[in-house]
């Protein structure tokens, strides 16, 4: 028997077989080496991008800063009084003298009046980009405003004055009484800033303060009031006709709410305040001290340029009661405020130059040069608890009759039956604590500077705390002062000066 030797068959695994020959694209498609280098390249671009859009930014705002620092010395030079080139062709020549001639916009507006000159100006220039043109900006416009006022353009002024009984203090250091400092400054100020020069431009306001603010005859008669009410044995209401003049205060209530703005209302009826004097002890009886001042000269003045007029009314200023810094600031403001102009129109003390002109309306951005207004507000002090005498001792004709003729602790201790006796302080009470007085008057503070009105504090002598008060109250730091009193008459020198200074107002 033969054996025939078997055919073996191989099976090929993957090892032994041989790759199929590639092209040389179809091993590049499938090679991953170098990935990372081309994703750097990518962001390396997009960084240089940025990078170069950096650049022209900040190109941009250097261009963007030194044209608005030529603008702005260019109004100032411009609007120098004693600068005695045309104001229009100053402006011009420093453009061209820094490379940026032809950015001005239309020609500079030069405003002159009697005593003052202001000057505008706009520009734009128009930047070439190096990067941002990648994005499709090819310029970008730096524009730049300015104007500067020197004189005293149209300026209302509220000056409101602290005659607290504290105002009575003596200061050592300059040998004087403060009330007899405060007329000395108060009235250098008043013709520092209405000389002739500055006729019809320049309006003050005069207000003083203590426990209230006396408005004085005209405006309390231009006012809607009402008095406190009245009834006869506790029944029957009386004709306010019959007893209209048993209450000579012309003092009027707030409402809480109108410590938040500085507009006035016109159209509501203000309940006048009651005739009493809590404080003073004269042994005749006498009222010296209502809580309402009392002399004419003590009621406000509006929108005067009669230097005399208010150098007669400071000049007669005396320590008076308790401090309510907060009712002679919402009185300043109100008069500094638009809303005031019908009611004072037609009053007949209102100089004509200002009759239904003023208060002006705010200034805006188009209308910066035209009007500024100020509020010089003055305290030796802080705000206190305000006293009022309870309505059940103040609604009959007799008792208001009473409270006229006789200071109230002279009334107890002397006229008072004495079996009715109550406490001396049970006929009084606080209408408001020194807190609120403080949040109020900050509250206005706020209102003001939110209408770019200008506050100048003075502190004389002045508590820690009413110090404090005063400086969060002025619009800066550049516009309090503090003082013992021997200074005052320089600070308010100091403020006319700013005031009428050159400076710029955009």
């Amino acid at each position: 028997m033969m054996f025939r030797p078997r055919k073996i068959v191989r099976t090929a695994i993957a090892s032994d077989v041989k790759p199929a020959p590639t092209t040389f694209l179809g091993k590049f498609a499938r090679n991953e080496e170098g990935s990372i280098l081309i994703m750097a390249l990518l962001l390396l671009v997009l960084m240089l991008v940025l990078g170069g859009m950096a650049v022209d930014f900040m190109r941009f705002e250097s261009r963007r800063a030194l044209l608005q620092s030529v603008s702005d010395r260019a109004v100032l030079a411009a609007a120098e009084l004693d600068q005695s080139l045309d104001a229009k062709a100053v402006v011009i020549d420093y453009f061209d003298k820094a490379g940026f001639d032809g950015a001005i916009i239309g020609e500079p507006i030069i405003g002159t009046q009697v005593g003052s000159r202001s000057v505008e100006v706009r520009s734009e220039l128009a930047l070439n980009t190096f990067y941002l043109k990648l994005v499709g900006i090819d310029t970008l416009e730096a524009p730049a405003k300015s104007a500067a006022i020197e004189g005293t353009g149209n300026i209302e002024i509220s000056l409101v004055l602290d005659i607290s009984g504290s105002m009575g203090s003596w200061v050592s250091s300059a040998r004087n009484y403060r009330y007899r400092l405060l007329r000395t400054a108060a009235t250098n100020f008043i013709d520092e800033l209405l000389k002739p020069e500055y006729e019809d431009q320049i309006s003050i306001s005069l207000v003083a303060y203590s426990a209230n603010v006396s408005i004085g005859d005209e405006l309390f008669a231009a006012l809607t009031t009402e008095p406190i009410p009245m009834t006869v044995s506790g029944s029957d209401p009386v004709d306010p006709a019959v007893t209209a003049g048993l209450n000579p205060s012309r003092c009027v209530d707030f409402l809480p709410s109108e410590f938040n703005t500085t507009e006035f209302d016109i159209s509501r009826t203000y309940r006048q305040v009651e005739t009493f004097d809590y404080y003073s002890s004269s042994g005749d009886g006498t009222v010296r001290e209502p809580s309402c001042p009392k002399e004419s000269f003590e009621g406000i003045i509006p929108l005067s340029q009669d230097a005399d007029v208010l150098k007669a009314a400071i000049n007669q200023y005396s320590p008076r009661t308790y401090t309510a810094i907060h009712l002679g600031l919402k009185w300043g403001l109100s008069l500094l405020d638009p809303s005031m102009r019908p009611l004072i129109a037609g009053m007949p003390s209102i100089d004509p130059a200002f009759a239904g002109l003023r208060p002006s309306d705010y200034p805006t951005a188009s209308s910066a040069l035209d009007t500024v207004k100020y509020m010089v507000l003055m305290t030796d002090g802080e705000n206190v608890a305000g006293r009022r005498l309870k309505t059940k001792y103040y609604d009959t004709a007799e008792e208001q009759l009473r409270w006229r003729t006789y200071n109230q602790r002279y009334w107890y201790y002397h006229l008072s039956p004495r079996s009715r006796r109550i406490s001396l302080n049970s006929l009084t009470y606080n209408g408001y604590t020194a807190w609120q007085a403080d949040t109020m008057m900050q509250s206005l503070c706020d209102a003001a500077k939110a209408q770019n009105i200008t506050i100048f504090a003075i502190a004389m002598g002045a508590t820690s705390h009413g110090e404090d008060e005063m400086r969060d109250c002025a619009s800066s730091s550049a516009h309090y002062f503090e003082t013992e009193g021997a200074a005052l008459n320089d600070i308010f020198a100091n403020i006319a000066e700013q005031i009428t200074d050159l400076r710029l107002s955009l």
